[in-house]
């Protein structure tokens, strides 16, 4: 299930840096696009939180666990790294 406002809300840090990356585009709260297709998107099962960043090849998406600030830094960290290769391409 999409993550809902209060699930948003312990993600503001996350959130914010996501943000940051260039060129990746907010298009509705805890949903994110990258050159027009998406590429981050945050859900919430059972309490737990979660976030399915799309894969460099651009075909399909890997699940991390953002309950944690270490989990949201290799979050962060891997979308970084991701979006520098998507657009580099």
């Amino acid at each position: 299930m999409q993550a809902g406002p209060e699930a948003l809300t312990k993600l503001q840090e996350l959130i914010r840096q996501l943000r940051g990356i260039p060129q990746v585009r907010e298009k509705s709260p805890g949903t994110f696009h990258l050159l027009g297709q998406a590429f981050v998107h945050c859900h919430e099962t059972d309490g737990k939180l979660h976030a399915d960043l799309r894969k460099a090849s651009g075909t399909g998406f890997d699940r991390y666990a953002v309950d944690t600030s270490p989990e949201q830094r290799k979050l962060i960290d891997e979308a970084k790294r991701r979006a520098a290769k998507i657009t580099d391409e």
